[in-house]
């Protein structure tokens, strides 16, 4: 019987330079891991890790400085400067923030489909989170097969894939979402708002949503928890942002009119303030 093949594993000891290099090629996209990164080093030879170092350190900057450019570009909705830096670079569409945010999703949150097409097309990757917020119900259902706990899992800036869907009204992706056990009462982790997926759809304008998340037995009563908005009910955020068709809608579920926000204000207090008279009508009737 024939002997197996031995297999042998060569150990580098890298200097200083050389792991520097090696660390900066892995940054600037260059090589995907260390071990990818350590195989580039040797090929051009570890004698020359100061000139490749020199080299790393150059794209590195230029990666940074290309990334900061597009984080910008999405937030101020410069479609014409995202696909500039696009053809520059096509993995710029996986560009994230200093949070950790990607490109997309901040595109989402802007509310930019064109960037936010423009970035799909040239490759972005879709997270679990990201699919949620543009209703890929088939990356979501992927995600999913692979990591289950995510259907409970917070991304970077502090929501649920639920929540994330209700924000941007992605409904397929919603009701699946429901119908694999999200809770949909789960509280954000954002710090700003602390609020549930319907806070979320009615910021976001989508009464198709509130209307599916009452379905699954959304807390009418819920309350936003963070430093924005303390207090405030779904009733007080439809009255804050003057969501007239929804009002009826949260009144026929049990909403309170008389609840009152942290600092001591009703849903129609609130419509009055921010100068919403078709909200405070159907509030105060």
């Amino acid at each position: 019987m024939a002997g197996k093949k031995k297999s042998m594993v060569l150990s580098v000891r890298l200097g200083g330079d050389a792991l520097e290099a090696v660390d900066l090629l892995v940054e600037a996209g260059l090589e995907s891991n260390r071990s990818r990164a350590v195989a580039h080093l040797l090929a051009v030879g570890i004698g020359a890790s100061e000139d490749l170092l020199g080299k790393a350190r150059s794209l590195a900057d230029q990666v940074k400085r290309l990334r900061s450019e597009m984080v910008e570009a999405v937030k101020e909705g410069r479609a014409d400067t995202v696909s500039a830096l696009l053809q520059q670079d096509a993995s710029l569409a996986n560009a994230r923030n200093d949070s950790g945010e990607t490109a997309v999703l901040m595109a989402a949150y802007y509310r930019s489909s064109a960037i936010k097409e423009l970035l799909l097309d040239h490759g972005a990757e879709l997270g679990a989170f990201e699919a949620a917020a543009v209703g890929s119900t088939q990356r979501v259902a992927e995600w999913l097969a692979k990591s289950p706990e995510l259907i409970g899992a917070y991304s970077n800036d502090g929501y649920t894939m639920l929540g994330l869907a209700a924000h941007f009204g992605s409904e397929e992706a919603a009701r699946f979402l429901l119908e694999r056990g999200a809770d949909v009462d789960a509280r954000s982790r954002d710090g700003n708002l602390n609020n549930m997926a319907i806070h979320a759809a009615i910021a976001g304008n989508y009464e198709h949503i509130v209307r599916l998340l009452l379905d699954h037995g959304a807390d009418v009563h819920a309350v936003c928890e963070g430093k924005w908005r303390l207090g405030y009910t779904p009733l007080h955020v439809a009255a804050y942002f003057g969501r007239s068709p929804m009002i009826p809608l949260l009144l026929e579920a049990g909403a309170d009119r008389a609840a009152l926000t942290d600092d001591g204000r009703t849903a129609a207090e609130l419509a009055v303030m921010r100068e919403h008279p078709a909200a405070a009508a159907l509030l105060q009737a």
